[in-house]
């Protein structure tokens, strides 16, 4: 689970970096290149939680339609120490 939190850290500080790009004032070439870049980034990521990540025991069927909602308390969930 470690990996997986080091992935979406890095997708979501590329994330950040375009972001920051388009209002400061940097050259246009580097937005257009880190948007050129962002569908690798994310397909990278995809592939990455679909291979390491690890599935919910709970069933739809069942009635948990949210891992970090109880439905019948009706109160969100703290999140688990993986």
């Amino acid at each position: 689970m470690k990996h997986l939190k080091v992935t979406i850290g890095s997708a979501t500080a590329f994330l950040i970096i375009f972001l920051l790009s388009l209002h400061l004032n940097v050259d246009e070439a580097i937005p257009m290149l880190l948007f050129c870049f962002s569908p690798f980034v994310m397909i990278w990521m995809t592939i990455n939680i679909l291979k390491d990540g690890q599935p919910s025991k709970k069933k739809f069927s069942d009635g948990h339609f949210y891992e970090d909602y109880d439905h019948k308390t009706g109160r969100f969930l703290p999140p688990s120490e993986d």
